[in-house]
């Protein structure tokens, strides 16, 4: 069995894992999230006081995003779950990136199927503004949306065949 089906096998399972036990599943990644950041975050204050000699601007500049990531870390760890803020904060993006597109495609496409294109853009530009703040909302939400991506993605390594693979059985 190649790397890319137990890979597969892998994340079937984790994504069951994430279906069946959300509440855990979210904990888990804001805990792992969390001792991450707060690792970053002392490794970035070592860092800026290591060259604290040579570029003063630097280091101001690497010890407050040291501190940044601690809080954010500790922050993760006992109260914001991680998992939902960072789906949630893609979604705003995502959906600040749609109305944008939306909007100047509105003013700027010549022609009525394109002035339409852009206004389909901006409509799900703004439906991901509130799946931004439904996710936000609600982390067993979230947690149940990545356990469905990724037993999809399991499902693709395991039985989709790479393109090597094709080729041969083409070729």
């Amino acid at each position: 069995m190649d790397f890319k089906r137990i890979l597969g096998i892998l994340f079937i399972i984790l994504g069951l894992i994430f279906i069946i036990f959300p509440l855990f599943s979210a904990s888990a990644v804001s805990f792992i999230a969390g001792i991450s950041l707060i690792a970053f975050g002392f490794a970035a204050i070592i860092d800026g006081f290591s060259v604290f000699s040579m570029m003063t601007h630097i280091t101001i500049i690497e010890v407050l995003l040291g501190i940044l990531s601690i809080l954010l870390g500790i922050l993760f760890i006992y109260s914001i779950d991680a998992l939902s803020f960072i789906v949630g904060l893609q979604f705003y993006l995502i959906a600040f990136v749609l109305i944008f597109i939306g909007v100047m495609g509105i003013f700027s496409r010549p022609g009525a199927m394109a002035k339409l294109g852009s206004a389909v853009i901006l409509i799900l530009g703004i439906l991901t503004v509130f799946l931004a703040a439904f996710s936000a909302a609600q982390p067993l939400f979230v947690a149940v949306l990545v356990g469905v991506g990724l037993i999809v993605d399991g499902v693709i390594l395991v039985f989709v065949p790479s393109f090597d693979e094709a080729r041969a059985i083409e070729g």
